[in-house]
């Protein structure tokens, strides 16, 4: 069984994950004004008579619009731009960045609001009750679109919300990035989480690091190896080689008491690379040259050609799939086989069963978990809630894409709409490093100029 090709990749976005994003109802009313949540066939929520996906959902049901969500789409609409080139897709994008920029960010009191509360009409949460996990994520999509066109009237809100972000959580007594300024919804104020760190990075970090002005560059540098530092040290499990999510007692890292995914583990495997390669901190590289190969040796399960999704309590494996989970695993495996092509192995039968079992042939788009005994979906949660928008496939497609080019020797093609051509050692594919082949203009409008650029050496 052999690698997907990069028209394989191209025919799975455009094919079988796009058509769910490009149905009338995706993009909003207005346009940019995304919903949250919708039915498997990709209809809106009516809730008089919900579809039978959603209607047992309590939370599902709440008339919400969620700035993750929100966010996470405009990453969608950004990579299938990327990819293809259709300008359409970088409309929908920008319609996305101004509809957060003009109703989700806090001007008053800094930061984001975390949803739109559909029945008292307002934004919420109140500003104690916001985490820096929500906060990163509503950088995720107008992060990806200033990479994707360095509009400098985005940068600035990324900027602020960074500072604003490490300022107000950030705990010395703690030394991390504290979950919430006062207890209450259900969470305590200093409960110690590693998506309140880890998140940080993989959101807009890492992506935006390499391309930032002085002095932000340096900052932001020396802060991710900072949270690096912080993962290790609190969260990590020597013993086990996994990344736990909490570590408030010493029962948050008991693999008897405490079950763990893979997923958690191996983004913050991948992110931690390749701050090690940014920063020169070879330590970080070192770690996950180690640690890393034995996490995929644990989560590959041989008699279905696919990954596990995490230990449960007791050590055994959870051998059912969490789309989220199986996309890092795919993503740090391919990373990582860009240096050690030996671990294609892995890949050749993880894909074939993400495409097999994973996708909704008849809509679009791939399901939330699959049952690891019969490979059929689960169907406890639908296509698109607030935390599974498009981020997670659309990144497993780009990330397929790029590193199935190069595993096979082949030049990779990607589209910008820059403002003003920057220097061309900021240009980037995605997070990692390339040698610029050719530069295209290939058509000039108005607001941007759209390059499709060819790289190759992807490493």
């Amino acid at each position: 069984m052999s690698l997907p090709t990069a028209q394989r990749w191209m025919y799975h976005l455009q094919h079988e994950i796009l058509p769910f994003w490009t149905l009338p109802t995706a993009p909003g009313e207005p346009i940019g004004n995304f919903p949250s949540v919708r039915c498997n066939d990709g209809s809106l929520l009516a809730r008089d008579h919900p579809c039978s996906e959603i209607k047992d959902n309590t939370w599902l049901m709440l008339d919400r619009q969620y700035t993750v969500s929100l966010s996470r789409q405009i990453y969608t609409y950004g990579v299938a731009f990327q990819m293809t080139g259709d300008v359409q897709y970088l409309e929908y994008a920008k319609a996305g960045v101004d509809y957060l920029r003009q109703n989700a960010f806090d001007r008053e009191q800094g930061g984001t609001y975390s949803f739109w509360d559909g029945e008292s009409q307002s934004w919420e949460s109140a500003f104690e009750y916001r985490n820096p996990q929500e906060l990163s994520y509503a950088l995720l999509g107008i992060g990806y679109y200033y990479y994707l066109t360095r509009d400098s009237e985005v940068l600035s809100d990324l900027l602020e919300t960074k500072e604003f972000i490490f300022k107000t959580y950030y705990n010395s007594d703690l030394d991390l990035l504290q979950w919430q300024l006062q207890d209450g919804n259900d969470s305590n104020a200093l409960d110690k989480k590693l998506v309140a760190q880890l998140d940080q990075l993989n959101a807009y970090m890492l992506l935006l690091t390499p391309i930032l002005p002085e002095p932000y560059q340096t900052e932001w540098k020396q802060d991710m190896v900072k949270l690096s530092e912080i993962m290790i040290d609190q969260f990590y499990s020597p013993e086990e080689n996994l990344f736990f999510l909490s570590a408030n007692s010493p029962s948050d890292q008991d693999i008897q008491q405490t079950a763990v995914d893979f997923g958690h583990t191996i983004k913050a495997m991948w992110t931690m690379r390749m701050i090690g390669l940014l920063s020169g901190e070879s330590f970080l590289v070192s770690f996950v040259n180690e640690n890393g190969p034995k996490v995929l040796e644990r989560a590959y399960l041989p008699e279905s050609g696919s990954w596990g999704s995490g230990v449960k309590r007791g050590g055994s494996i959870d051998i059912d799939k969490s789309w989220w989970v199986y996309a890092e695993l795919n993503q740090f495996t391919a990373y990582l086989a860009l240096e050690s092509p030996s671990l294609v192995s892995y890949l050749s039968q993880t894909y074939s069963y993400w495409f097999n079992y994973f996708v909704d042939r008849e809509y679009g788009e791939v399901w939330s978990e699959v049952n690891g005994l019969t490979n059929q979906p689960l169907n406890e949660m639908p296509k698109q809630w607030p935390w599974k928008n498009g981020y997670h496939s659309s990144e497993h497609a780009l990330v397929g894409y790029i590193t199935s080019s190069q595993l096979h020797g082949k030049p990779v093609s990607l589209h910008y709409a820059f403002k003003q051509m920057p220097s061309v050692d900021t240009i980037h594919p995605y997070f990692y490093r390339g040698t610029i082949d050719e530069i295209e203009t290939i058509r000039n409008q108005e607001t941007a100029t759209i390059y499709k650029i060819d790289f190759s050496d992807i490493r």
